[in-house]
């Protein structure tokens, strides 16, 4: 194996280690294991310590890894959505792949909010924060330009929304009040339209 192929082994190993120990950062947090040291990481991971902690030195940096890759999992999601559906319908499309994804990550992703708001967060630049907002910010122009929601502050209508389809929400409804996700979708889609003002 020359100098380029080693190196192109080393990254792969260091890619495929990583994603193990964020798939074992949410089992962890699915349990409930939020104080989790990174030995215990790495062995739910089936990794060497020394493999984990260089890739987090402590457990703060593998939760902000795991709530990054969530976040981006459902940036990823939006912004797959045709943006030439009709506003309304688009919206819709929304809030159901958001229902879906939160379904997939939300009972782990649920242990670990901030502390900090999504406004605080945005205007820190948070990359996850700002890439949400971007996605979900651009639905709503869409509504405003065709007349369908008023023009606003949309950093509150985002928030607004944000807070409705809250994973811990999607988590309740689903897991404690039986709901199926298409009552969750209709329920909560019903709630942000109103908040919203979306006709």
């Amino acid at each position: 194996m020359d100098g380029a192929q080693q190196r192109t082994h080393t990254r792969s190993d260091a890619v495929r280690s990583r994603v193990a120990l964020t798939d074992a950062v949410e089992r962890l947090l699915r349990e409930g294991r939020v104080d989790f040291s990174i030995p215990e990481l790495a062995s739910e991971a089936g990794l060497g310590v020394a493999t984990a902690y260089r890739h987090f030195p402590a457990p703060s940096d593998a939760l902000h890894a795991y709530y990054a890759r969530a976040a981006g999992e459902l940036v990823e999601a939006l912004r797959d959505i045709d943006v030439d559906l009709d506003p309304v319908r688009r919206f819709e499309t929304h809030c159901r792949e958001w229902i879906a994804q939160a379904q997939t990550w939300g009972p782990a992703v649920r242990h670990i909010r901030s502390h900090e708001g999504f406004i605080e967060r945005l205007d820190n630049g948070d990359p996850s924060i700002v890439a949400l907002y971007s996605a979900l910010d651009a639905v709503l122009q869409a509504l405003v330009d065709a007349g369908h929601m008023p023009a606003g502050d949309r950093r509150v209508a985002v928030l607004l929304w944000i807070t409705i389809f809250d994973e811990r929400v999607v988590y309740d409804l689903e897991h404690h009040h039986g709901w199926t996700a298409e009552q969750i979708v209709e329920h909560l889609g019903r709630a942000a339209r109103g908040a919203l003002r979306i006709t």
